[in-house]
């Protein structure tokens, strides 16, 4: 079985009809090594700065707190996010507006019970209440690693194609608030599950729903590393970005996010491993990459290879779900990580220190797809190979 707690594939049929609630389980099985400074030819576009703490989208759950019937997945340490803080305050809300529970120095442990795109659900001395992923240590203890998925996994349990450009609505219905990527027609997106007839999509830092009238070409993602078929991925995962921004680069930093796709859509043997630097890039004009924001010398100009942590970023995400497949070498974007993805998600490429790392540890190969019109969104599958 590749997820302990993925749902049997004979349930998924069922629940594309009845629209079944999904639990978002997550965890460290890698211990990260310590955040990256700022360093040359690293993209801009979607970096959170040590002056942007709580930069974050809302998870719109509009729940209390409450740990009741829930099982304890993981412990962690608090870490305040600059240098000089001391502590942090757990919400009764995911939002930085509610009641505050409680404060919590740094270094204290919390236990975790749930896990979303901002937020945990913690309980800390009988207290119980929201933190921040901003303010959490990544390297967390899994208290159960045969039942849980590690920290940081998001499953998805279907893949879809849209028919037409799809907005990407707050909650699910058409009169809710829309944020501001719109998906472009064809592309592909991984489905976390079907809500009141909309698909939930991990959005950034939150949950966005497109609307399922606007999808077609359904896929159903396979629950464990044997698929249901040939043409059954067994890990997906979408990432979503501007385009048409008329931002100086923009327009560069979405070509490059399709010439990665190009060049990361390959079959790995078993033992064969995939360094992104060396085997996606070299990010320069002559492997067909633009100009695109990057920083160089603490300001941002244009450099070729912009936008293609983005793109380590959603394949680093696709094959953590997979258990058979070893990071080698990853780093994040700095202590706030790449915003374009919940906290602790991304992994950022660019020079020696900055690498993408992977190895095909089954016994079997397997084939990494890879997609983006440019047009919002960077979907890639994984499929068990012959």
């Amino acid at each position: 079985m590749r997820m302990p707690q993925r749902l049997t594939a004979g349930c998924l049929c069922l629940l594309l009809c009845l629209s079944v609630g999904f639990s978002v389980a997550e965890d460290t099985t890698l211990t990260p090594e310590p955040a990256a400074t700022i360093d040359p030819n690293m993209e801009t576009e979607g970096f959170v700065s040590d002056e942007e703490p709580e930069t974050v989208e809302l998870d719109a759950q509009g729940q209390t707190a409450s740990i009741a019937g829930l099982t304890p997945l993981y412990t962690t340490q608090i870490k305040p996010f600059t240098a000089n803080g001391t502590a942090i305050r757990m919400r009764a809300e995911q939002s930085g507006d509610s009641a505050v529970v409680c404060s919590i120095n740094r270094g204290e442990i919390i236990t975790i019970y749930a896990v979303y795109p901002s937020y945990v659900l913690a309980e800390y001395n009988g207290y119980v209440g929201y933190v921040i992923r901003t303010w959490i240590d990544e390297a967390v203890t899994t208290i159960d690693p045969s039942t849980t998925p590690p920290y940081g996994t998001t499953l998805s349990q279907y893949v879809a194609t849209t028919t037409a450009p799809a907005n990407v609505y707050m909650y699910p219905s058409t009169d809710a608030p829309i944020n501001d990527i719109v998906i472009g027609e064809g592309s592909k997106i991984a489905v976390l599950e079907f809500v009141d007839g909309f698909a939930k999509i991990l959005y950034w830092r939150s949950y966005g729903y497109v609307d399922a009238a606007l999808l077609t070409d359904l896929v159903v993602v396979s629950q464990t590393d044997e698929p249901l078929s040939p043409d059954t991925p067994i890990a997906a995962f979408a990432s979503y970005f501007a385009y048409n921004t008329g931002v100086e680069g923009n327009e560069g930093r979405c070509k490059n996010i399709v010439r990665s796709c190009e060049l990361m859509t390959r079959v790995m043997q078993p033992g064969e491993s995939l360094d992104f630097n060396s085997q996606i890039g070299p990010y320069k004009r002559t492997n067909g990459y633009f100009p695109a924001p990057v920083l160089i010398g603490g300001g941002s100009q244009l450099g070729y290879g912009g936008g293609t942590c983005q793109s380590s970023s959603t394949l680093y995400n696709t094959i953590r779900q997979l258990s058979g497949v070893t990071v080698l070498k990853r780093r994040p974007h700095g202590p706030g990580c790449a915003k374009y993805l919940p906290m602790h998600q991304d992994a950022a490429v660019g020079n020696a220190s900055l690498n993408l790392i992977i190895r095909n540890d089954y016994d079997f190969p397997i084939r990494i797809e890879a997609f983006s019109k440019g047009e919002g969104s960077i979907c890639i599958q994984v499929f068990r190979g012959e």
